[in-house]
């Protein structure tokens, strides 16, 4: 392979990295693997045990996730050249018939493995296309409301996700009954990061979302606002899970538990306090913290069932 051609593929494997918003598919491989953790060791199988099914679920779930993150960009090429500029359609590094093809390809890829993954799992990755396309599309798009872009994200992240993804893979792995009340707790803490993604993803976005008509809550309420909001929505979440904790949860260790959400609660604090709402930059890497402290859940869920 000549040096041209390698640069070449360099050029558009780091293209596709960026269509692809990484930090989102980080999260979506991180909660898959976790949730299949929970459910091994809830059953008291090996780590390892079901590896072709989370194989299966993590394509399916990754591919529904490049849909969805797709599709936004695709119809929001106007919108990311005032808001963000470097994304591959808004730069003009990636054509539009090339945005559209990869993103009905990962519709179908999404459909198909899940349904040979199994009925939890294509019902995962159906509902997650159907509100990924009305979130993004006309005539709904929902992202035009602050409550129903809100609605949107957390119904796939934290309901869909946890729920659906865990039930398939207990049921898989020969577990019956109901759902453990630790993916309970974990999925009422997504739903708070979910919220809080939702808000403060619109944080450096106000002057693009305004030119197009994007009703934010950043917009109607004021940065400030909206980020003392979400830091107390959140604040309450991690809390309410330290309360859990050490009320007792079947199959995690509480002590475990309690001190990650203890640290992660002032690991947001500091966020917080840290952000400078006028600087662009700051602002973005506050965001992307967001993020990490989502995976971070994960992580924390996960040390806990294997210290149990």
């Amino acid at each position: 392979m000549t040096t041209t051609s390698t640069s070449m593929h360099l050029r558009w494997w780091s293209t596709l990295v960026a269509f692809s918003r990484p930090h989102t598919i980080v999260g979506t491989v991180v909660a898959v693997l976790v949730l299949h953790l929970l459910a091994t060791d809830g059953l008291g199988l090996p780590v390892g045990a079901g590896l072709g099914q989370a194989a299966l679920v993590l394509v399916a779930a990754v591919a529904t996730n490049l849909y969805i993150v797709g599709l936004n960009q695709v119809t929001d090429v106007e919108i990311d050249r005032i808001n963000k500029p470097w994304l591959p359609l808004a730069a003009g590094t990636m054509s539009l018939p090339v945005g559209r093809a990869l993103v009905a390809g990962s519709a179908v890829l999404a459909v198909v493995v899940g349904a040979v993954a199994g009925p939890w799992m294509l019902a995962a990755a159906v509902i997650g296309i159907a509100v990924g396309t009305a979130y993004s599309l006309p005539p709904l798009r929902f992202k035009r409301s602050h409550v129903l872009a809100a609605a949107s994200i957390t119904s796939v992240r934290a309901v869909v996700v946890n729920l659906f993804v865990f039930t398939h893979f207990h049921r898989v792995l020969g577990g019956g009954g109901p759902i453990p009340s630790a993916v309970w707790v974990l999925t009422g803490m997504v739903v708070g990061l979910t919220v809080a993604i939702a808000w403060f993803k619109d944080l450096p976005d106000a002057e693009g979302d305004a030119a197009h008509h994007i009703a934010t809550l950043v917009l109607a309420m004021g940065p400030r606002r909206v980020l003392v909001i979400g830091l107390a929505v959140l604040a309450a979440c991690y809390v309410a899970v330290v309360v859990a904790s050490v009320g007792g949860l079947g199959g995690v260790s509480g002590p475990v538990l309690a001190v990650g959400h203890l640290l992660l609660l002032a690991t947001i604090m500091t966020m917080g306090h840290r952000v400078d709402l006028a600087d662009a930059t700051s602002v973005r890497r506050f965001y992307i913290g967001i993020w990490r402290l989502f995976v971070a859940e994960y992580l924390v869920f996960a040390a806990a069932a294997l210290a149990a």
